[in-house]
């Protein structure tokens, strides 16, 4: 009886060594597998980037505005919810600087909005606790006024020739900013607008605009959006 014992707890042993070792292998070969099919999936190809509808140079990423004499800006500090400074309608001086309550007179220009804002949120932190700082540029309507994202030059036949601001959307289209110059003046060429750009190599490149086709057949793609220092001209209409 006890020999029967021991032989019979001796194979039960062997077997369960065995089966052990077939899963383990079943085991490897699964992970092998699923390894090797994850290296035979490729990724999807990357979709190819949108053709843009104009030749003019495109800036190379949205650059923010900075901070220079004559633009001005609404600086606000709250604290616990409540409104501690408010500043409407600060204008940076001719020496690119800002004087604001507690701090005085700061240099600022070159800063961008983001950069000041971090600026002024250390610096009121020696006078408040957890100071939340907001600032924002102020739209100057003033004629002789500058825009903090820049402007453009419309020249020829339209009744107010000379620069317009680019507004804080920067969506300042050909037929927007002809409508600012005071629209088109008589025998005004409207098929053959001239847009022109400098890119920061100094090249220039030239796109004629037809706004006509923009009006009479929807053609919204060749009102272009302008970026700063453009240049806009309208021919005249030779008869």
């Amino acid at each position: 009886m006890l020999q029967a014992g021991k032989e019979w707890r001796t194979r039960s042993l062997v077997l369960a060594l065995a089966g052990g070792v077939l899963l383990a292998m079943a085991t490897g070969c699964a992970s092998r597998r699923a390894a090797k099919a994850a290296r035979a999936v490729k990724p999807p190809p990357a979709a190819p980037a949108p053709a843009h509808s104009t030749a003019l140079p495109k800036p190379n990423g949205a650059e923010q505005a900075t901070l220079r004499p004559g633009l001005m800006v609404n600086v606000t500090v709250i604290v616990a919810g409540k409104k501690q400074i408010e500043e409407a309608g600060r204008r940076v001086s001719e020496t690119s600087t800002l004087t604001l309550p507690l701090l005085g007179s700061l240099a600022v220009g070159g800063e961008t909005l983001d950069s000041l804002t971090a600026r002024l949120t250390a610096e009121y932190r020696e006078y408040y606790v957890d100071p939340q700082v907001m600032v924002e540029f102020v739209r100057d309507d003033q004629p002789e006024s500058i825009s903090p994202w820049g402007s453009i030059t419309v020249l020829g036949r339209v009744k107010r020739p000379g620069r317009v601001s680019i507004p804080p959307t920067r969506d300042l289209t050909v037929s927007v900013a002809i409508q600012q110059a005071g629209g088109f003046d008589t025998s005004a060429k409207d098929t053959a607008i001239l847009v022109t750009r400098r890119a920061p190599d100094g090249h220039t490149t030239t796109r004629h605009i037809n706004l006509r086709e923009v009006g009479v057949r929807g053609r919204v793609e060749n009102d272009i959006v302008l970026l700063p220092d453009d240049v806009v001209y309208v021919p005249e209409l030779v008869f």
